[in-house]
């Protein structure tokens, strides 16, 4: 037999001449089976040969990096469903010594209330949502004082209403048949007051017949209920 059988008989695993060392060494090992698993080691050989492969212990040859993937995923998906089922049966066995919560009870006040209002007061939730402007009809104690037009911000079930960017008219007698009362007649000193919030500014025009329209600007105005005769929408959007 000559030298390169001889070598080649000693690197075939089949061979009875088998020479592992040389084999590990060999430039062209013959292998029997080329698609024969790998292992790491003769521990992973012998429990490969112990278990089955439908076994979550089961061992996996080097270079299936999917199955080794998938085990994972499926060790990982069985641990949450461990604890899910542990915390399931943890909230069923202390239920009982629960003490029940106590709502948090919702503030109220006009703007809560006008959230869920109904009725014709629907009509001035939808004023204030849209920002409409609106004209209000006010009385006085013998009858109709004049209008106001502004926009509408909050409400109430007594028709109190909240106005602000507000332009006021109204008429009344000439400057000459004017009953002033004495305390209003005398001019008011100059404070801190004024600076903050000044007077408005009052423009008259004279109508005939002895009756003025007065017109002013108030930049924010509380109109109490009971002296509201009419609102109407002016402006849409």
């Amino acid at each position: 037999m000559s030298e390169g059988s001889s070598s080649e008989s000693e690197t075939s695993a089949c061979s009875s001449k088998y020479d592992p060392l040389k084999a590990l060494y060999s430039e062209k090992p013959k292998l029997p089976n080329k698609k024969a698993p790998m292992y790491e080691n003769l521990v992973q050989y012998e429990a490969a040969l112990k278990y089955n492969d439908s076994q979550s212990s089961a061992i996996i040859p080097v270079g299936q990096n999917k199955l080794v993937q998938q085990r994972e995923e499926e060790k990982e998906r069985k641990k949450q469903e461990q604890q899910r089922l542990l915390e399931e049966k943890n909230k069923q066995r202390f239920a009982q010594y629960e003490v029940p919560v106590r709502k948090e009870r919702r503030v109220k006040n006009v703007l809560t209330r006008i959230e869920g209002i109904q009725g014709p007061l629907a009509a001035l939730k939808d004023c204030v949502d849209l920002e409409l402007r609106i004209k209000v009809i006010t009385r006085h104690a013998t009858g109709v004082r004049g209008a106001l037009y502004g926009t509408l911000v909050a409400f109430d079930k007594q028709w109190n209403l909240a106005l602000r960017d507000v332009v006021e008219v109204w008429k009344r007698k000439a400057p000459g048949k004017r009953k002033i009362p004495p305390g209003l007649g005398t001019p008011v000193q100059k404070g801190t007051a004024t600076t903050i919030s000044p007077v408005p500014v009052v423009t008259e025009t004279p109508l005939g017949g002895g009756r003025w329209e007065c017109t002013r600007h108030l930049p924010q105005v509380m109109v109490r209920g009971e002296h509201v005769v009419l609102v109407n929408v002016v402006e849409r959007r």
